[in-house]
């Protein structure tokens, strides 16, 4: 018997990406389009399983229409975007895919945090906007050591753990604040654990984010975490945008008490150009330039993250239709055994 998977996202739409996964038990119907809306209904009903690499938002009355359905996969880590209760409610199993873009994203969050404390932005903008008077060390205002600098990191998950590995290689003292972290895990880890994040935020130089997006997360870098930070923090963001909230990190960023920032996300992206931080920094104005770093979503990509993710995520759902234990299922908690499809 061969199921049949339904994928809309575009970036994801080659028939050879998918065959070379090797499973003979499954088949995609891979459409790109800019919304779930755009979907035919006949694909839709009839789909096995259901499977978006794209954070488009699946709503209860998309998943109202996945009337054969019997699994759907975030192929990412977040899964915020997908109606937990409409699922759960139907009996339809979701799973992410935690497992790929692990050690990029800690290489990118380090690279953002190494860009800003050595200056590289800095020094490469001068030099290339003036050679004779760009060739000065003296234009790394920000430049910080490293060695025995006092590193927090929020949410030693998968991601903030290869982090903290790559800070404690370079010399680093590596705090953590995680509530859901077992009692001894900071042991293992060799790092201090904080008992509360305003604890981790006055105590550290830089603070490093890795936690997934959710009503608990949602903001944690408020007005009220950036008032609790130690001078001159330096604030990196590769987790989910909305984690740092933006007005906060403006005002914070105007006041001096965050020195400067690395983010990879953004709550609403592409960046909007009119609010009051993404717009002083495109103008380069005094105050900001060059203490705010921007990528564009891009800390989990590689080339053999992408084939991991796709891979993941074809194995995940064969194995499940095939009879064996699902993988990565995160509304377990809500879902009775004997509802499942």
């Amino acid at each position: 018997m061969t199921f049949r998977i339904l994928v809309p996202d575009a970036k994801i739409v080659d028939d050879s990406l998918f065959a070379s996964a090797g499973r003979s038990s499954v088949d995609f119907d891979l459409i790109a389009v800019p919304s779930l809306a755009d979907l035919p209904d006949d694909l839709v009903r009839a789909c096995d399983a259901f499977c978006m690499f794209s954070t488009m938002p699946a709503g209860e009355d998309f998943i109202d229409k996945l009337e054969n359905c019997r699994l759907v996969v975030r192929a990412g880590v977040g899964f915020d975007n997908v109606d937990m209760a409409a699922c759960s409610s139907r009996g339809i199993p979701i799973s992410n895919v935690p497992d790929y873009g692990i050690n990029e994203v800690a290489d990118h969050a380090l690279a953002l945090m190494m860009n800003l404390v050595r200056g590289i932005r800095v020094y490469a903008n001068r030099i290339q906007a003036d050679l004779a008077t760009g060739w000065n060390w003296q234009h790394g205002v920000h430049n910080r050591r490293t060695y025995r600098r006092r590193v927090g990191i929020v949410g030693l998950g998968r991601i903030g753990t290869a982090f903290a590995r790559r800070c404690q290689g370079m010399g680093m003292e590596v705090w953590c604040y995680d509530p859901y972290l077992p009692s001894g895990g900071e042991l293992a880890m060799q790092v201090t654990r904080a008992q509360s994040l305003e604890e981790l935020l006055g105590a550290c130089d830089i603070i490093s984010t890795h936690v997934p997006l959710s009503p608990d997360t949602e903001g944690l870098i408020d007005k009220e975490a950036i008032a609790a930070m130690a001078p001159d923090t330096i604030l990196i963001n590769t987790s989910r945008g909305p984690v740092v909230d933006i007005d906060a990190l403006y005002d914070g960023m105007k006041s001096g008490k965050v020195l400067c920032a690395g983010l990879d996300v953004l709550a609403k992206e592409p960046a909007d150009p009119d609010h009051p931080l993404i717009k002083a920094w495109l103008a380069r104005e005094d105050w900001i330039d060059e203490r705010l770093v921007l990528t564009p979503h891009a800390a989990f990509y590689s080339p053999n993250a992408v084939a991991d993710m796709r891979n993941n995520a074809i194995h995940l759902i064969a194995d499940y239709l095939e009879g064996k234990p699902l993988k990565n299922c995160v509304n377990g908690h809500m879902l009775a055994e004997a509802d499942r499809r």
